[in-house]
């Protein structure tokens, strides 16, 4: 899809990571239809437009993808946010995109979601185990979300990273196994997450973003 103009929907994107992906994909030409939920902190333009969606609805999930070539969700874990919000998106999201007939989609977790040959750093073991004694459904849900969108005939993309930061942005690779970096900024995730939707890369894979 190199500098192919792409129709993209974004879940989740009056998030603190899906506002910095808006700029970046408005800034590469792309038509954006911008998922918000509860309280909305975005301005339209003629290629951004706001809707309403609670991605666990499947009839406002239809009103948001209608038309678009891929989906972006950037779901994730806040305080009052439901125990598997990210699970039962998925299932809803997978549901619709194949009435639709989208096969794009990327989406954000933790490296909490493992897989096969991982290379795991020592503070990325600690902090996940102490997510799993503070918060052991944040962890599941993720999992659970990944197991969803392996059993779908998508072309799925999931990045995986440690610790989200509002730090600068720093030089970063996506690999398939890592390991990941400690910190990572919210425009490196924005950032990855419009290349491998625009260079069609690491389909059916979980990359990792990983130092250079």
């Amino acid at each position: 899809m190199d500098d192919q103009k792409m129709k993209i929907a974004v879940i989740a994107a009056n998030g603190r990571t899906g506002r910095i992906f808006l700029d970046y994909a408005l800034a590469r030409g792309h038509e954006l239809n911008a998922g918000v939920h509860n309280k909305n902190n975005i301005l339209g333009s003629e290629k951004l437009h706001i809707i309403n969606c609670d991605a666990t609805n499947k009839e406002e999930l239809r009103n948001l993808l209608k038309g678009q070539d891929a989906v972006v969700s950037f779901i994730g874990h806040v305080k009052g946010s439901r125990p598997w919000v990210q699970s039962e998106s998925m299932k809803a999201l997978v549901e619709v995109m194949n009435e639709l007939k989208i096969k794009r989609l990327v989406s954000l977790t933790g490296t909490g979601v493992r897989e096969h040959g991982d290379k795991i750093t020592l503070i990325d073991r600690f902090l996940n185990i102490g997510i799993k004694i503070i918060d052991p459904k944040r962890i599941n849900d993720g999992i659970k979300h990944a197991k969803i969108l392996k059993a779908s005939s998508l072309d799925w993309t999931i990045l995986r990273v440690t610790k989200l930061q509002n730090t600068t942005p720093r030089p970063f690779i996506l690999k398939e196994h890592g390991p990941s970096k400690f910190y990572v900024s919210r425009e490196d995730v924005a950032r990855a997450a419009l290349e491998v939707l625009e260079d069609n890369s690491f389909i059916k894979m979980l990359p990792i973003l990983s130092r250079r």
